[in-house]
Parts: structure tokens; sequence; C-alpha cells
């Protein structure tokens, strides 16, 4: 599904349950399943912040403005945006000064390196959301909880799609609620 998010082809298939209905999504209907997410996200917002708030959505690893092509975590943020009734706008305010080695391919994890190699480009007021596809040991998140709050714009949450794991969940697709450590060490 992760894949599926990032644009990737999927292989093989999965069930979700939808009503009292169990569907199968494959790469031919994955499309459907894809324009669920970002309603079930702006959900899920509302229930832990009812609030006005920015989103801000945490750079890909190529992204160097808030023009870069294939800026997925925006996408995913401008369609929250788009089912969060008016009270939800984006804010791409973090971009890389470079472009950075994906973690998947062995690039760093730690929150100090993303914390230096972000840069603020746009201003922040009030209340700030952090949106990413997904969160694998915290680090893009935490890093940009430190810079935006530097900023004195207080993270109020951090929002993602999928989450890794390192065993097999008994039901892995759900809403599920985790807390991330921002301390520094």
């Amino acid at each position: 599904m992760v894949k599926a998010l990032k644009g990737v082809s999927i292989k093989g298939y999965f069930d979700f349950k939808i009503g009292e209905k169990v569907r199968r999504f494959d790469q031919s209907n994955v499309s459907e399943f894809l324009e669920r997410i970002p309603r079930a996200l702006a959900r899920m917002i509302a229930r832990h912040y009812p609030g006005e708030a920015s989103l801000v959505p945490i750079p890909n690893s190529h992204v160097i403005a808030s023009t870069t092509p294939g800026f997925k975590t925006l996408e995913l943020a401008e369609k929250i945006a788009a089912n969060g009734n008016g009270k939800l706008k984006v804010v791409p305010a973090l971009v890389f000064g470079e472009v950075q080695q994906k973690s998947r391919e062995g690039g760093p994890r730690d929150p100090k390196h993303f914390e230096s190699a972000y840069r603020i480009v746009r201003t922040l007021s009030g209340p700030v959301i952090l949106v990413d596809d997904v969160c694998t040991s915290g680090g893009h998140l935490v890093a940009a909880y430190w810079r935006l709050n530097k900023q004195a714009s207080p993270v109020v949450l951090a929002c993602t799609f999928g989450k890794t794991t390192k065993a097999q969940l008994k039901n892995p697709i759900g809403m599920r609620e985790d807390q991330i450590d921002v301390t520094r060490r």
C-alpha cells in the first residue's frame, strides 16, 4: 500500500474491509483505495486536533524546492486539506538544502542530520501538523519538529499513512497511534 501511495507499481494484492464487505485491491484498482486515504487522514486529524492548522509536508529525499516535481507528500497534504472542512491549509515550508540519499537505499535516518539538512522556505504562524507518507524510525518527523519549533510554530500533531514494522501484524490495516520521543539526545 505504501508503494502504491509513492506511485510505485504493486505486485500482488491486499484485502481491505469497507463497511461490511472485504474488497481486494491490486494494481488494476489500487487508485480506488488511494482515493480513500486523504479522507481517512483528514478525519483522523480532526479527531485529534479540531482547530485550524497548517499542514507541512515532510519533503521527499529529492525535494530541494516546493516546486520540485514528484513532491508526493505535498500532493498528499493537498488532498488531506481538501477533505479538512476548510480548517487545514498546506504550507510547504520545509525542503532539503541538497538532494538526500533515500533512507531505504542506505541513506541517513538520524534526526540531527535532517535537522541541519532541512531549509525553512515559508514562514509559518499558528499550529502545525506534519504530514509524511510513512514513518520508519521517525527521524524526519523529529527533525521537522525541532526545526519548526525553533521558528515558534508549535507542532501539535504528525500524521503518516504507513509505519514500518519489524513484526508481522495480525491486522496491518487500520488507524494506529504512536508517540515519538522528540527529546534531544
